[in-house]
């Protein structure tokens, strides 16, 4: 009888907490970062650029936060180096990070100056009939 009452006890606690539970993962970044993509692909879809052309834009921001990172991290490191080591040599190591540093951020700066240089152009559309080009009203009447 008592392993009864605590099957039932715990039944009771998993019939109010699992659904609770579930309902929260829902929320995760994980779902939220998916449902994200599927927003971004129909927006692509929607707008005049292919998903393709969005993906390889992407890709190319990835590959500039990498090599960001990279000449970040080795200008850094380097310079823990010559400091440690009382190296002339790795100093000169991580001035020459510092000046690739300085010139790949100048030129990620240089083409990212004029966004619009790359948007799509969408053709207007212009009406065939006078009745098209008319003006509708609507009348709101509140109550």
């Amino acid at each position: 009888m008592e392993i009864f009452a605590f099957l039932l006890i715990g039944g009771i606690w998993a019939a109010f907490l699992l659904p609770a539970f579930f309902e929260s993962r829902r929320h995760t970044p994980t779902s939220t970062t998916r449902s994200f993509a599927r927003s971004q692909d129909l927006l692509a879809s929607i707008s005049g650029v292919n998903s393709s052309a969005i993906k390889a834009r992407l890709n190319s921001a990835r590959r500039r936060q990498r090599v960001f990172a990279l000449l970040a991290t080795g200008a850094f490191a380097s310079l823990v180096i010559a400091v440690l080591q009382n190296s002339f040599l790795w100093l000169a190591v991580t001035f020459l990070f510092d000046i690739g540093f300085a010139g790949y951020v100048t030129l990620v700066l240089h083409l990212n100056s004029n966004p619009l240089q790359n948007a799509p152009v969408l053709p207007l559309v212009v009406p065939e009939s006078p009745e098209d080009s008319q003006y509708h009203t609507v009348r709101v009447i509140a109550g």
